[in-house]
């Protein structure tokens, strides 16, 4: 089972909802948990790897500055964020526009080509000077947030093999079944107990790798 957890998109992300406008800007913060398939789009984290993960509304174009004021409730600038990300992005922007340095975003850069993920080191590689100060600024390297990816893919990857392990088994016992070697009683107590143990790791890996369906939202489009 390959994860494609904390990897970066290959690809610009094309907005897929239209959400009217709205009077407040947090109120778009279920909307962008769709539209951003409920990950930080800054370190790639999951909103559902940790229950009380503070997420939150990102302005690319910092709502705190003057000229920026205009777009505090534009959907097309604003993003799902986590709040460590949100902090250290603050009210960062170019003194220069037309040189930069800009954090990257997945609407406007394919962020696969300024920053990648090593999943052997648990690091965020940058590969532009936008990617190095993306990097630099929300600190995407910093010593706790590598360790926790490193121990995610290590859980991920046991999990994995445990779940081959009981659908082996569960294979096996309908076999057994089948075969007139186990009773029925037998067979309903050991299938329940392997799919309550399956439906746990299964609840686990979509927790961690993001892929957790969401609740549906009225009108989200």
């Amino acid at each position: 089972m390959n994860f494609t957890v904390f990897q970066y998109p290959k690809s610009k992300h094309t907005r897929s909802l239209a959400p009217r406008l709205f009077k407040r800007y947090q109120t778009y913060k279920r909307y962008l948990q769709h539209e951003f398939s409920r990950t930080c789009v800054y370190c790639r984290q999951p909103d559902s790897s940790a229950p009380n993960l503070n997420f939150g509304v990102d302005h690319y174009r910092p709502k705190g500055i003057p000229k920026f004021a205009s777009l505090e409730c534009n959907y097309q600038n604003l993003y799902y964020c986590c709040g460590s990300c949100n902090s250290r992005k603050n009210n960062d922007w170019p003194k220069d526009e037309s040189k930069g340095p800009y954090i990257v975003n997945p609407c406007d850069y394919i962020m696969s080509q300024h920053l990648r993920f090593e999943s052997t080191k648990g690091t965020m590689a940058t590969r532009t000077k936008f990617g190095e100060y993306t990097e630099d600024l929300l600190q995407l390297n910093d010593p706790t947030q590598v360790e926790y990816r490193k121990t995610t893919l290590a859980i991920l990857k046991m999990a994995a093999i445990n779940l081959t392990s009981l659908n082996n088994q569960k294979t096996q016992i309908i076999q057994l079944f089948q075969q007139n070697t186990i009773s029925a009683d037998i067979y309903d107590d050991e299938i329940g107990n392997i799919d309550d143990e399956i439906k746990t790791i299964e609840t686990f890996i979509q927790n961690n790798t993001g892929s957790k369906p969401l609740l549906r939202v009225r009108n989200l489009k």
